[in-house]
């Protein structure tokens, strides 16, 4: 009695296909895990990018504005140091004072629309 005859030919050409189609089914799954595992790696290093990234771009965006406030602060510390009518021009706006024959008019802003 051979063991061969009992258990038949497992290198039967009709069950080759079968294997072939397991094997290949096999790799699929194991290239999914790996993709699956590399985008659960990677997802929370792309996110992290993503909200520094804003960080960033608030950042810039306030530095932008500090510079135009600077500016502008710059500006009028340079009338007020250098330009006599200037300063004279704010302390009567400041003080509500006025020349002989002046008529002083005040515009109040009107009401801003917040849309």
């Amino acid at each position: 009695m051979s063991i061969g005859s009992e258990y038949g030919n497992y290198d039967d050409p009709r069950d080759d296909w079968i294997r072939s189609l397991l094997t290949r089914i096999l790799y699929l799954l194991v290239l999914a895990a790996a993709f699956i595992l590399l985008i659960c790696w990677f997802l929370p290093l792309v996110k992290e990018r993503e909200r520094q990234q804003n960080a960033l771009q608030n950042l810039k965006q306030q530095v932008e504005q500090e510079r135009t406030s600077y500016n502008r602060q710059s500006k009028k510390l340079t009338l007020l140091q250098n330009d006599p009518a200037y300063t004279e021009l704010l302390a009567r706006d400041k003080l509500d004072l006025m020349k002989p024959g002046e008529t002083i008019f005040r515009m109040e802003p009107g009401p801003e629309n917040s849309h």
